[in-house]
């Protein structure tokens, strides 16, 4: 499924500060499917501060047994490669102009670091910046930098650069239309940024921990600037970018430089585009890779309790809204726009036989964004399946407009394409003529962005706090067919506007569950999205892999270590 990941949390109250009493809370379960992908800025927690803590290497020790998966036991071992096995390939480092998606987050945060980041207990906290604290309005917010902080290239890192990094992520017609909120930021010193909002957003931080708060060197954007569109990257991450030979692999090397003392262990790191999961699992099995990351659910069956292996998956410990794997709907181009149409879509489609073939019997019913143990859960009356009733909506268009023919677009993926084959046959039998069309990742992406669709399979949503979904769902960003859209379904409706407005600038809780339980409601009526399934990634690893799911942040305290399938390479090592 082509997706669009979005990575965020927040907590309630006016601040969020560090603790070390972490307590991870399992809101619910989350996973995505494989696609490209943009991740932008949103909404999190207040007053954030942390100041930096050493980590040291030392000798090597046996990886013991029994150990809880993906957490190192012994002391770390310094040195060595790994490798990985994505399910898919990125298109670029540089996200004004590229897609990112679970792929694209592991590839950037082994050359890039975040401002801010998610730690294990659902609070964001700081990253490359020191703190980020609010105003008494929540509309202006001053961040401090971490001094010292040098880019792979030996530059500096500045609040100069990071209003330079703001800068082109706003002129992007991609990134640009998250950044509205935003009017201005500015470097009133070296080492300070301040951002002015158009209105409060007590949770304006929780962006900064996605794509658009990964900064690039002041040369990387140069030489953009200057017309070359594939820059060597410059970062302040754990490693150096290497070489990128795509559709076969990235490597980056260990950062000598790197500000988090002591870190990363590996000498080298390297990223392997294997789409096909059985292959990529076969490749994991001899020794070609060392883990493998993967979007089947028969993967956690096929490998769980396996001698030689462990595996992380987001079956529990996930913080959030899970990302949804959904049909999405074209609401402006013909038949799709009719809204007899995407009903009788929803009420062919049996969602139990689908999930019996792509949930790897680890699926369950969804009729929303929320499962019934999310706070902002409510019944959304979302059509049940009624195959009859569907009958007569789609006799009743036909006998204005004939028979209503649509293409049904996946990637190409085996999984895939049996369940787009099955769900051909359910909407064939009530009248409509579909037919199926497979294209490349990168393909689908800019025909969701360009609205050159009707219908298509794909994965979104999976965040803590259901402000980051703002961008996807405005009726701002809800363009017409041509024009470059995040809004993908191009559903403008104006209750779903109000109730994500009020949603992002209350501090009042109630105000804010009542407001994401009516976004879920009217999605359930206008039927953009068929909802098929929550979404579950896993990584498989050999049992010498250690401590790809145990991060730490700059403080010390543990970060959130397995976001939808992605990993933070920075404290992995390799048992000898």
């Amino acid at each position: 499924m082509a997706g669009i990941r979005v990575a965020t949390t927040t907590q309630w109250g006016n601040h969020v500060t560090e603790s070390n009493d972490i307590s991870r809370r399992t809101f619910l379960s989350r996973g995505a499917a494989v696609g490209g992908a943009v991740v932008l800025a949103g909404a999190a927690g207040s007053a954030l501060s942390a100041c930096s803590t050493s980590s040291s290497s030392s000798s090597s020790t046996a990886a013991a047994s029994g150990s809880k998966p993906g957490v190192g036991t012994g002391t770390p071992v310094r040195g060595g490669s790994l490798t990985v096995g994505t399910v898919a390939e990125v298109d670029g480092f540089y996200s004004p102009a590229n897609h990112w998606d679970a792929n694209g987050y592991l590839y950037a945060l082994a050359i890039y670091d975040p401002l801010c980041a998610i730690a294990a207990d659902g609070s964001i906290q700081p990253y490359l910046c020191q703190s980020i604290t609010p105003n008494s309005t929540f509309d202006t917010w001053t961040m401090t930098l971490r001094p010292n902080i040098k880019f792979s290239d030996g530059s500096a890192l500045t609040s100069a650069v990071v209003v330079s990094n703001y800068q082109v992520l706003n002129a992007s017609l991609l990134t640009g239309q998250a950044l509205t909120q935003i009017t201005s930021v500015t470097a009133p010193d070296a080492m300070t940024v301040v951002y002015k909002l158009a209105a409060p957003n007590p949770g304006f931080a929780a962006g900064l921990t996605t794509q658009v708060g990964f900064v690039f060197g002041q040369a990387m954007i140069d030489a953009v600037k200057a017309g070359n569109s594939r820059p060597t990257p410059v970062g302040t991450g754990p490693f150096i970018y290497q070489s990128w030979e795509p559709n076969n692999h990235f490597t980056a090397t260990r950062n000598p430089n790197y500000w988090r003392a002591g870190l990363p262990y590996l000498d080298q790191i390297t990223y392997r585009p294997i789409p096909d999961t059985v292959q990529r699992e076969a490749t994991l099995k001899t020794g070609g890779i060392d883990m493998a990351m993967s979007t089947d659910p028969n993967t956690i069956k096929r490998f769980s309790g396996q001698t030689g292996y462990q595996v992380v998956d987001t079956l529990t410990g996930v913080l959030g809204e899970p990302s949804m794997a959904f049909i999405m709907l074209n609401t402006v181009v013909a038949p799709t726009n009719d809204l007899r149409i995407r009903q009788a879509l929803a009420m062919s489609l049996d969602q139990a036989t689908v999930q019996k073939i792509f949930g790897g019997g680890y699926a369950k019913p969804a009729t929303g964004l929320f499962l019934s143990d999310s706070q902002y859960y409510s019944d959304t009356g979302y059509p049940k399946y009624n195959p009859a009733a569907a009958k007569k909506l789609v006799a009743a268009y036909a006998a204005e407009h004939g028979t209503p023919s649509l293409q049904l677009l996946t990637i190409t993926d085996p999984r895939l394409a049996q369940v787009v084959q099955i769900i051909q046959q359910m909407w064939n039998q009530v009248g409509f003529d579909v037919t199926i069309g497979q294209v490349e990742q990168a393909t689908i992406i800019n025909d969701f962005i360009a609205g050159k669709f009707q219908a298509a399979t794909s994965y979104q949503f999976g965040t803590i706090d259901p402000d980051l979904n703002y961008v996807w769902w405005s009726t701002t960003t809800a363009k017409p067919v041509g024009s470059i859209a995040l809004n993908f379904a191009r559903n403008s409706d104006p209750v779903i506007e109000q109730n994500m407005l009020t949603g992002r600038h209350s501090t009042d809780k109630a105000a804010r569950v009542k407001a994401y339980q009516t976004v879920n409601e009217q999605l359930a009526k206008d039927l953009p999205y068929l909802w098929l399934e929550q979404y579950i990634f896993s990584e498989v690893a050999t049992t010498r892999v250690q401590n790809f799911a145990n991060p730490t942040l700059p403080s010390g305290a543990p970060q959130y270590a397995f976001n939808e399938g992605i990993f933070v390479p920075t404290q992995i090592w390799l048992a000898k």
